[in-house]
């Protein structure tokens, strides 16, 4: 198996800042231009997916959660810490991530029937329907005005 080839200005305390920072402004002052910056900054730079505990032989697989539906959901984070911050504490220590290219991370939602994905679950935790990650992996603009006219 070939060994993972880690870009270089990537460490394991990376933290997605503009991600971070959209994601905490959009909360705070929810509409849809604050939507359409967090959704335009997940164009870019690297989330975490959480695949502790799940390393088999030949293949590693992403956690998942479930929607209060029980529906299947995709976690990720923005850092490694926002990782740990989701696993009880006297596990945190044990929790492990892959750092992946946000278009990467997020073309796992076509990997399975998930209905969203919920990042910083510790923290933040923010879920965003699968039309919108749609968009965002799509070559189409994000505005406030698009979103605002898609409803």
């Amino acid at each position: 198996m070939a060994e993972a080839q880690i870009p270089e200005g990537i460490t394991a305390d990376y933290v997605n800042e503009e991600v971070r920072d959209a994601l905490s402004n959009l909360q705070s002052d929810p509409d849809y231009n604050h939507l359409a910056a967090f959704l335009n900054s997940l164009r870019e730079g690297y989330l975490v997916a959480d695949v502790t505990g799940t390393q088999k032989k030949k293949s590693t697989h992403v956690r998942t959660i479930r929607s209060t539906k029980g529906l299947p959901v995709l976690p990720l984070f923005t850092s490694m810490e926002e990782l740990r911050l989701a696993h009880p504490k006297d596990r945190r220590e044990q929790a492990k991530g892959a750092i992946m290219p946000a278009f990467n991370a997020l073309k796992l939602i076509e990997s399975s029937p998930f209905v969203a994905v919920q990042f910083n679950t510790g923290s933040a935790s923010l879920p965003v329907v699968r039309k919108y990650i749609a968009l965002v992996l799509s070559d189409s603009p994000i505005t406030a005005e698009s979103l605002q006219a898609k409803g």
